[in-house]
């Protein structure tokens, strides 16, 4: 029976050996984070939004190099990003590089950058704006075979020249996300979420969802912003009436009335601190008409039978009233003009930036002042009109939420792969899916609100713009066919 003791020791010994040998290979196998180090290349990297997307890419995964791709401004950029990550050091600057590249848009000055960057793992877009533009960087990157692509895109046209690419995307092996920022982005993610809780069952019907969103100043994305709302001045609103998808000419820059960016207190599904900030920090805002795609894109995935809108507002309230005068005074095609649009916004920018200036004198927090974001969705249903399901999100600068969502979806799409080109919308329709992003885009640093979805009566809120109905219905009345 002595040896029996021994038999036993011996065995022990050996499957101590084999599980120590084997089990970190077998870890290391199946970890991505030891097979290889992420290496992101991010178009417009040198821009406000690329910056920020290249803080929070380096600030979630350390290790990781990123490729800065712009016309000019490297040294500052990485400078930028370098001061802005966390425990930043010599080897943090290391992992950071710039190439120039004097036309992203060009396939044949892309191209070469893509085949020569070996090991990539995903190309970030963010070098708008994309109106008239054709995706030739996602065709780029789906021939490089590249694993992720994201990009910060809003007109449809372009959406839907992307999506077009999803069985070359596949056969590729990519998978890529368009309109993956905060709005639109996560805007659409949290829609879908609301949606999901509005309906009491499956049988439930979608009615109407609205998208209202609040920046304070530029949002801190500089001119670019100012330039991209110019000439989204010319463009018609796409989105739904009557369960119908209509463009309507006349009411971009209209003014909409006023939304709440909070939800009314005394409700147990509610946060009172972050609610309170919200409403302490954003309040009641005038919105204006702006055509955001999630209007027609969300509204058509929920298949909804009554109508979508999407409109922003800005602080102080100033900046409203005199968009909404320029829109009513100066013809479209002008706004659509690219050289008028640029133009107007060099103008502008000085103005803004001085009454920034003059509001920090005012105001006990800076985070208040240019850079604060908030969005709101409402949705009812066809059984519940007189109910709406909301969700309010607010953070302190725009430009960061904005990269923090596009570094979050790249993030998500390399853990998740799922080849082919999706809208948010579409990845996220799973509620697994949608509620483990949805947790990371609401927790990102600066993120000062995240309150829903709640069940309210509509009769207790400022659910939609407060003016909508009447401003869309003299938009009919004036409509110009395309």
């Amino acid at each position: 029976m002595a040896a029996l003791p021994m038999a036993l020791l011996q065995l022990s010994v050996l499957l101590l050996v084999v599980v120590t040998t084997i089990a970190p290979v077998a870890w290391a196998l199946s970890s991505p984070a030891t097979t290889t180090v992420p290496k992101f290349v991010i178009l417009g990297g040198t821009g406000k939004i690329g910056t920020s997307v290249a803080n929070h890419l380096l600030n979630r995964s350390p290790t990781c190099e990123v490729v800065l791709v712009g016309r000019r401004g490297g040294d500052a950029a990485i400078q930028e990003i370098v001061d802005g990550t966390k425990n930043s050091d010599t080897r943090r600057r290391q992992r950071i590089s710039f190439q120039q590249v004097d036309d992203i848009w060009d396939a044949n000055c892309l191209a070469p950058l893509l085949q020569s960057s070996h090991g990539v793992s995903a190309v970030i877009h963010t070098a708008g704006p994309y109106l008239d533009e054709t995706p030739t960087v996602l065709e780029a990157v789906i021939a490089a075979r590249i694993p992720v692509y994201v990009d910060v895109s809003d007109p449809l046209p372009f959406l839907q020249a992307s999506l077009d690419q999803l069985e070359a995307a596949r056969t590729s092996q990519t998978s890529a996300l368009c309109a993956a920022g905060a709005f639109p982005g996560m805007s659409n993610v949290l829609a879908m979420e609301a949606a999901a809780a509005a309906k009491k069952n499956a049988d439930e019907t979608i009615q109407d969802v609205r998208f209202n969103y609040f920046t304070k100043g530029l949002g801190g994305s500089g001119t670019i912003n100012l330039y991209i709302t110019n000439i989204g001045f010319g463009e018609p609103m796409i989105q739904h009436d009557q369960g119908s998808r209509r463009a309507l000419t006349e009411l971009s820059g209209k003014l909409l009335g006023q939304v709440d960016f909070f939800l009314p207190p005394n409700n147990d599904m509610i946060s009172d601190d972050n609610n309170q900030q919200a409403q302490q920090r954003v309040g009641r805002q005038q919105v204006f008409a702006w055509p955001f795609p999630e209007a027609a894109t969300v509204a058509s995935e929920l298949q909804i039978k009554g109508s979508s809108s999407a409109a922003m507002g800005t602080a102080p309230d100033l900046w409203n009233v005199m968009l909404g005068l320029l829109v009513n005074i100066v013809p479209r095609p002008w706004w659509r003009s690219k050289a008028f649009s640029k133009f107007m916004a060099d103008f502008s920018q000085p103005l803004v930036l001085l009454t920034d200036a003059i509001l920090r004198q005012t105001t006990t927090s800076d985070a208040d002042v240019g850079e604060t974001h908030a969005m709101r969705i409402d949705v009812t249903t066809t059984t519940t009109k007189q109910e709406m399901t909301s969700i309010v999100q607010a953070h302190e600068s725009f430009r960061q939420c904005v990269g923090q969502s596009c570094a979050e979806f790249c993030l998500d799409l390399l853990e998740h792969p799922s080849p082919g080109v999706f809208l948010p919308e579409q990845r996220y329709r799973d509620a697994r899916d949608r509620r483990r992003i949805i947790a990371k885009l609401t927790s990102t640093p600066g993120t000062f609100c995240y309150t829903g979805p709640v069940k309210l009566s509509s009769s207790s809120s400022s659910t939609f713009p407060t003016d909508i109905d009447q401003v869309v219905a003299q938009a009919k009345q004036e409509q110009v066919e395309l």
